[in-house]
């Protein structure tokens, strides 16, 4: 509803029958034609309500065009549109902004008032606190656009001139709408940058989607980089935790084994007391060890071992499964498999190795059971004859107390001896069952994801650094041609690199000595309608780094000393800012172009 297909109709001397009723989408195709020996394009309106596919129309037809006309309405100027002209200036483009001015006549009788409403809209003050407005946005996306060309115009007017009967009408018409600034203004930017603009616009068809792929590259390699730096952090704490938890089973196990050891001795002088003549000791003491729940208890420390395993091996994975995210913007989903770490499959069935560890615990004790005790029967027996005969001929209470002695240090002998393989049996579960087949292979499994994503980053910041060679090569083209067009042919020797975001501004890199006029870079800003910025190319990649970021001036307002640059293989590769999330707009578009400059990856 800003009024292109009147614009349209004014450039060819149409008779209107393009113009839209006031309702929104009216063009919602690509139009060509011809004015003053110019292509002149008439796309989609931007901004629209359920607009979208419009939009993408209009912008993939701005991508080829060498000069944007931006048309908008002198009401408000709304988040959308600023947001669609911000989009424009990433482009690279040269961007005229035309305000329509709102005033509408629909008789005769009513063009005096007509005549007195245009001229009150075109008041300087009112217009120029609707640019003003246009530039806080700028503010938003980190842009100066101030340098943006405006020309007010009332189309409407600059139409009817053309459809007056009269050539007096015509004239008041025309001069009403202020059409003539816009024809010169239009005029004047193509005869005075044409031919650059020809050039610029080819090259930055390429130089905006690489600068692009460029930034998706370095951000996910910084990404995947400080992913890789979290796994490694869930590796040592699961490490940590293993030898921790190996400590403290080895010491449970002894604790338990030391208590069952003790209880059962403690049972040794009184069973001796009774039993020392008794046929049937072995059955008695197995009633003991059944009193004494060993197989229960030691079945049970293992249980408990187990499901703190499983619990630790759970909580890494939800960790690393919370945590890990990876990007695939232009990587496959394939290339690394975070199933491979968080598998349901892969959560170990604890049944089944508490089931064969029980087992291992009852074959255990089945020496200690009333089967297991026959030879410890026999034995017994043979004492016991050899008791009866003795009574015979010796002393009654000596041998009670002998047989009783005897039967004690069997017993005790016989509890050391089964505490002992109880204990390699436990120790055994805890080394083979839970460590080597549990945690072990867990550590392992994320020793290769770290390699994966460590190599996928080192990959993905070798891509950005060949591209970005290139993309140093196009950049330096489109300063070399500027500067011969501009008529300063050959400065472009005292620039050793250039870093540029098409539509916001260019970094030219000098050796240290090197001089850029001033004039010559006014010059180069008004012709890119682009910032120039510089920096002195020095061998400390950290004060080559804070030149990019800040002025100098600027320096003070920031924690310098907390940023810091990782080696990586004996080479700077990674930037820790601290405070990044922190910047503001304008910092951010720096911190693009300092990546550019000295290929480090910049993250927290």
């Amino acid at each position: 509803m800003a009024g292109k297909s009147t614009l349209m109709e004014i450039l060819t001397h149409g008779k209107g029958e393009s113009i839209g009723k006031g309702a929104q989408r009216t063009t919602r195709d690509v139009r060509t034609y011809t004015y003053k020996d110019l292509k002149i394009t008439d796309v989609p309106g931007i901004a629209a309500f359920d607009g979208e596919d419009d939009e993408n129309i209009a912008f993939e037809a701005a991508k080829k065009c060498d000069l944007i006309l931006f048309l908008i309405t002198d009401d408000a100027p709304q988040a959308c549109e600023a947001e669609c002209l911000n989009r424009i200036l990433e482009l690279g483009k040269p961007v005229i902004c035309l305000i329509n001015i709102k005033a509408d006549v629909n008789s005769a009788a009513n063009i005096k008032m007509f005549k007195r409403d245009v001229q009150k809209k075109f008041d300087n003050t009112r217009l120029e606190a609707i640019k003003q407005q246009f530039f806080a946005f700028g503010n938003q996306y980190g842009q100066d656009w101030h340098a943006i060309r405006f020309a007010y115009v009332h189309l409407k007017s600059a139409f009817l001139s053309q459809q007056a009967e009269s050539k007096e009408d015509s004239s008041e018409f025309y001069g009403l709408s202020r059409f003539s600034y816009v024809d010169n203004l239009i005029v004047s930017e193509v005869r005075k940058n044409c031919i650059f603009y020809k050039i610029k616009s080819f090259l930055d068809i390429v130089i905006v989607p690489v600068v692009d792929a460029l930034e998706t590259l370095f951000s996910q390699s910084a990404k995947n980089s400080e992913q890789g730096s979290v796994l490694v952090g869930k590796k040592r704490k699961l490490e940590k935790w293993t030898d921790d938890f190996e400590t403290d089973s080895i010491n449970r196990i002894k604790t338990l084994l030391t208590s069952i050891s003790s209880e059962l001795k403690r049972e040794i002088a009184s069973f001796a007391e009774v039993n020392y003549d008794n046929s049937s000791a072995s059955s008695k003491w197995g009633e003991i060890l059944k009193k004494h729940r060993v197989e229960e208890r030691a079945s049970n420390l293992l249980k408990q071992l187990g499901e703190e395993c499983e619990a630790e091996l759970r909580e890494i994975s939800r960790e690393i499964n919370a945590e890990i995210k990876f990007s695939h913007t232009v990587f496959s989903d394939d290339l690394i498999n975070m199933q491979i770490l968080v598998n349901s499959k892969r959560i170990w069935n604890w049944t089944t190795t508490l089931l064969s560890s029980g087992l291992m615990i009852a074959s255990l004790l089945n020496v200690w059971n009333p089967i297991g005790w026959i030879g410890l029967g026999i034995g017994l027996g043979v004492s016991l004859l050899g008791w009866l005969g003795s009574f015979l001929f010796s002393d009654r209470e000596k041998k009670i107390r002998d047989a009783r002695r005897e039967l004690e240090k069997k017993l005790s002998d016989h509890i050391d001896k089964m505490v002992t393989e109880l204990r390699k049996k436990l120790l055994d579960v805890l080394s083979y069952e839970l460590l080597r087949k549990q945690l072990y292979p867990m550590s392992r499994t994320i020793d290769g994801v770290i390699h994966s994503v460590f190599t996928l980053s080192q990959t993905q910041h070798e891509f950005a650094i060949s591209l970005n060679n290139k993309l140093r090569e196009m950049n330096g083209a489109v300063i070399k041609e500027a500067l011969a067009y501009l008529g300063y042919e050959g400065l472009e020797w005292h620039i050793s690199s250039v870093a540029r975001i098409p539509g916001y501004a260019v970094m030219l890199v000098f050796e240290y000595g090197k001089v850029f006029p001033n004039d010559a870079a006014k010059a180069l800003s008004n012709l890119l309608k682009e910032k120039v910025w510089y920096i002195i190319k020095n061998d400390n990649i950290k004060s080559m780094l804070l030149q990019a970021l800040w002025r100098k001036a600027d320096r003070g307002s920031v924690d310098v000393q907390s940023i810091t640059i990782q080696d990586i293989d004996g080479a700077p590769r990674i930037a820790h800012i601290p405070f990044l999330d922190a910047v503001d707009a304008n910092t951010k578009n720096r911190i693009r172009m300092a990546q550019q400059i000295t290929e480090l990856l910049i993250m927290k």
